[in-house]
This record gives C-alpha cells, sequence and structure tokens, in this order.
C-alpha cells in the first residue's frame, strides 16, 4: 500500500477493503454518527467502541480505549479539534485521525496540519472517497480530499514560506513543495499543476538550492520543520 498521500483514487476490490480493530467517532450529531456506524460495519474487522457528541470526553475515550483510528467532525468542534488533535498525538502517537468537514477552513488549514491529523474529508464526497481515506491512513498515509488540498495552497500561499536567507518563496515554488512533501511524484505534481514534469524537476532543483538542501528527502524535512505537511 502506498503509505504517502493520496487523493481521490478509486477503491479496488475485495481485496483492498479497509481493515481496522476498532475506531473512535467524535461529532454532536446523532444521525451523522448513525449513520458512520452502520456504514463501517460493512468492513471487516472495523468495529466502532465509542463515541462522544463533543470533544470534552475525547481523551478520555481515547486512553480507555486505544482505538487504531478517530473519526471527529470539524464543523461542530472547530477550535476545540486542534488542542486534541495535539494531545492525541503526543499521548497516543498511534493513534490516527480523520476530520471531515462540511467546506473547508482557509483560517485553520495549516493550523490543523500541525496538530496532526493524518486523514481530512469533506462531508460531500462519497462512500468510496471515505473508504480510500480510512485506507490511506490507517497504512501509515495522509488523505486529503481535493477541498481541503486547495485550502491548504490557499494557507500556504497567504502565509509564505520563506528560503534559508529569508526571502519567501514564489507561489509555484510552495505549491510544488507542499505536493513533494506530501507524496506526490514528479508527474503527479505536474498533472495537478498542469504543467510539464520538466518543469516540476526545475522548481524542485531551484527548491533545493534555494533552501539548501540535496535531495527531495530534504524538501520533505523542509516542510515539517515550516508545518506545512505533518511530521
Amino acid at each position: 500500500m502506498n503509505k504517502g498521500f493520496t487523493m481521490g483514487r478509486r477503491v479496488g476490490g475485495p481485496e483492498d477493503r479497509v481493515k481496522a480493530s476498532s475506531l473512535l467517532l467524535i461529532g454532536e450529531h446523532t444521525l451523522l454518527r448513525a449513520f458512520l456506524r452502520a456504514w463501517l460495519g460493512r468492513f471487516d474487522g472495523m468495529r466502532v467502541v465509542a463515541e462522544a457528541d463533543d470533544v470534552k470526553h475525547t481523551m478520555q475515550l481515547v486512553r480507555r480505549h486505544k482505538p487504531s483510528l478517530v473519526l471527529m467532525d470539524f464543523d461542530t468542534i472547530q477550535g476545540a479539534s486542534l488542542e486534541v488533535l495535539t494531545r492525541i498525538r503526543a499521548e497516543h502517537p498511534g493513534v490516527k485521525v480523520i476530520i471531515y468537514f462540511a467546506y473547508s477552513h482557509d483560517q485553520f488549514t495549516i493550523k490543523l496540519i500541525r496538530a496532526g491529523a493524518a486523514g481530512y474529508v469533506v462531508k460531500s464526497a462519497g462512500s468510496e472517497e471515505m473508504e480510500n481515506a480510512i485506507k490511506t491512513v490507517i497504512g501509515g498515509g495522509v488523505y486529503l480530499s481535493p477541498g481541503f488540498l486547495r485550502s491548504l495552497g490557499t494557507a500556504v500561499l497567504r502565509e509564505g514560506l520563506p528560503d534559508k536567507e529569508g526571502k519567501t518563496l514564489s507561489p509555484r515554488q510552495a505549491e510544488i513543495l507542499k505536493l513533494v512533501a506530501l507524496g506526490l511524484t514528479t508527474k503527479a505534481v505536474a498533472y495537478e499543476l498542469k504543467i510539464s514534469a520538466k518543469t516540476v524537476d526545475v522548481h524542485k532543483q531551484v527548491l533545493m538550492k534555494r533552501l539548501g538542501v540535496q535531495s527531495t528527502t530534504g524538501l520533505v524535512r523542509y516542510a515539517i520543520r515550516s508545518g506545512v505537511v505533518p511530521a
């Protein structure tokens, strides 16, 4: 399984079914939680061990059940989810978190990435996308819905990223750094930005020089230190 970035890839056959031991649901909408609980029941080994309608008891439930995955509704939790995400990551680094939301939140985008959630899925996404997100996150990767990816790009460009001399990277350089750090190949970056693979390679070489690194791994490390992608 690809342990890097995934976006919108179609889920395969039965051999690709999600397998995980336990899951925690956090969100105030009872009906939505009930739908997710019933939908998750179709996966082999997937078991909802607990749920809550707010974040007050989240850490208590995480400590008690040590779930493989937490599904958290950002729209009903918002700012409080940032603190919870940080605490889960610090106390239980093996517990993965997927945030789902009705629309992208530019003001929270980079903060959410830094807080350490491994997946971001819009509520308007189809069931196949949520399944793909769970597969990717359980497999050790990071999943961003297209809407969240666009929000991340907007936030990165708005805040700007400095090079080793403190000068701000160009918008295109910041976009390419972000996508490379999320695990996209040169061809995938070219497809996403609608430019040639050769142009992507040129930008990567310029980025390495500006950031004082020697490889793609160096670019990824810089992006993590800058908080553009989760560690």
